[in-house]
This record gives structure tokens, sequence and C-alpha cells, in this order.
């Protein structure tokens, strides 16, 4: 037998990091998904954020020797214990997975080979399934990038162009990163606040390239504790963003276009697409607001606002398309509403 051969078999490919801070109920969960991989080349390290609950209890529960426990004796904040992960990890690949959020079990059989076919691919990422806390089905399959194909190549170049025009570009639990790639996009900066994801992302694409496999597997949980709740939240009819969102989208593009190394010319490109997916933005919140309860009165006042902000969206024909749907839309239903009424009904 060809010993060599055998210890490069065996040798641990990936670093499963999970930074957890009183989250022991959902954090079980969290790891039994990574320990249930079907790829077995990897460490699971959990760095809890000084716990005052039962974290240390529910991390001995599992007696597998590739989980490492690493705890800390003060809180050092959500960006920083996950960047001590990053630190810790020893391996080329790196799986950064909120202690709320599950891998689904071929998750690494299936994306470590993309990162191991493209030497300049730095990410690569699924589709993911949003649950609630009683795991009722929210999302059954987000999808980030519109195709048929089973796997994409996106270049670095792609990526910052779609990073202009989506808020929401990679599930960061879904993704397993080439470590040098975390390290040359500096990690999490905790001056970016709950959407710290999508700067590092788009540092990274200024070095690296991007691969996307579009399957879900990895699972989301949404609730009110989680980082991105401040960022919105699911209703009864839909998802509802915050109205503050587009305007931290918009903020957090011009200052990585004022940081990036990328050529003036590419910078203002980007900079004008930049301009009109905020204008858009806040358009869609409206629509959003329409089909999540809001009344027509109350949505084409705060309209009225953000044309008084910006004359620009008055000329933009998304702005025309939600007023015609809005307004169509309340016709056709008072109609059906009329129609449904019984003869002789004087209202």
């Amino acid at each position: 037998m060809d010993t060599n051969t055998t210890n490069d078999a065996e040798r641990v490919h990936v670093t499963v990091g999970i930074p957890t801070r009183n989250r022991s109920q959902l954090l079980g969960r969290a790891i039994a998904s990574v320990l249930g991989q079907s790829y077995p080349h990897f460490t699971l390290v959990v760095s809890d954020n000084a716990s005052d609950d039962d974290t240390a209890s529910v991390v001995a529960s599992f007696r597998d020797p590739r989980l490492v426990y690493r705890p800390l004796d003060h809180d050092i904040g959500r960006a920083a214990n996950t960047n001590r992960l990053i630190e810790l990890a020893e391996t080329e690949f790196v799986v950064l997975l909120g202690d709320d959020d599950e891998l689904h079990p071929d998750h690494l059989s299936l994306t470590v080979p993309a990162l191991e076919r493209w030497p300049t691919v730095g990410v690569a990422h699924t589709g993911c399934v949003i649950v609630d806390l009683l795991d009722n089905s929210l999302d059954r399959h987000v999808r980030f990038i519109e195709t048929k194909d089973p796997i994409v190549f996106e270049s670095g170049r792609q990526f910052l162009e779609r990073s202009m025009k989506s808020g929401w570009t990679v599930c960061f639990s879904s993704a397993i990163f080439r470590r040098a790639a975390l390290v040359s996009g500096d990690g999490l900066r905790p001056e970016d606040g709950d959407i710290d994801d999508l700067p590092l992302l788009m540092r990274i694409a200024t070095k690296w390239d991007f691969a996307y496999l579009n399957q879900p597997l990895t699972q989301i949980r949404a609730h009110f504790e989680a980082s991105s709740s401040s960022l919105g939240s699911f209703t009864a009819n839909g998802y509802r963003s915050s109205s503050s969102l587009p305007d931290m989208l918009y903020e957090r593009r011009r200052r990585f276009l004022t940081e990036a190394h990328i050529s003036q010319i590419e910078a203002r490109r980007l900079a004008d697409v930049a301009e009109r997916t905020h204008r858009r933005d806040r358009v869609r919140h409206l629509s959003m607001c329409a089909t999540t309860g809001d009344k027509p009165a109350t949505v084409f006042r705060a309209l009225g606002r953000e044309v008084r902000r910006d004359r620009r969206l008055a000329l933009d024909p998304m702005t025309w398309r939600f007023v015609i749907g809005q307004l169509g839309g309340r016709r056709i239903r008072d109609g059906i509403r009329r129609a449904l009424e019984p003869a002789g009904h004087n209202p």
C-alpha cells in the first residue's frame, strides 16, 4: 500500500467554522448537519463568543474527534468571532456556517469539487431553503443566479456587476471559500453592520472568481433573533424588507467603489449601475409594502415622498409600471367585488 497516497486521502481539506453565542438549541442542529456530511475530510470548529447558556454542554454531547470547541472569555462581537474562525483555520477551504443554519448532507461533496475544478474560483456557493423556527418552509429554493445549468462559473467582474444590482448575491452559510480569498478580502468589518458579508464578497471579487451550484444545499432559519432580522422579515403575505435597506446597500456599494483597486472607468460604470439600482430598490420596497398589507393611500404618499427626494424616479419606467399596476389591481379587485355582490345590494 502507498502510505503517502493513504495519508493524502485522509488529509483534512475543509474547516467548517460555526461562530455562536447563546443559541445552544439551534447550535446542536447546525453541528449535527456538519457531522452528517457525506464528505469526510473536514474539521468542525465552534467558536463560542462567551455564551452563558448551556452551549458548552451541547457541544460536549457530540463525541466526534472532528469537532473542536474554542470558547472565549468575553464577547468580542459577531464579526470578530467570525474572523477568529478564519484565523483558526489551517485548511485550504473554509465554510462559515451560521449557528442557526444547517448544511444538507451532500453540501461539501458537491462544493469542494467546484473549487478544485477552477483554481481562480475563491468562492463556491449554492441555493438555499428558508424555514422558520417550526421548520415550516418559507422558500423552498432561493436561486441567486437564474440558470438551468447545474453549475455556473461567474467571473469576479460579473459578480461585481451583480452585486451592484442585488442585495443578496450569496447565501453566506452556503459558501465554501478558499482561505486565501477570505484573507485577501480582509474578513468581515464591524463597521459594515448586518450586511458585512456583501462588502467582503465584493472585495474578494476584485481578485477571485465565483462558482454557483444551482441546488438548495443549505437551510437558513428566519427568526427575530437572527442578525439579518433588522433587514426585513417574513409576513403572512410574503417577505418585507426594512425601509432603510436600499440606502444601506447603496452606501456599502459606494464605499466599496471608493476603496476598491479597480480602474476608474470600471468604478464609474459600476457607480452608475448602483445609482440606478438604488432608485429602483426604493420603488421595489414600496411594491413590497403594497403586497404585504399597506393601504394604497399609504403607499402612494410614500411614493410621493420618494419622488420629491429624487425627481429622476418620476422618469423611471419601473415607477410607472408600479403605479399602473397598483391602480389596475385596485380596479380589478373592485370589479370582482361588485360582481360577487348579491343582486339589489346597495353599498
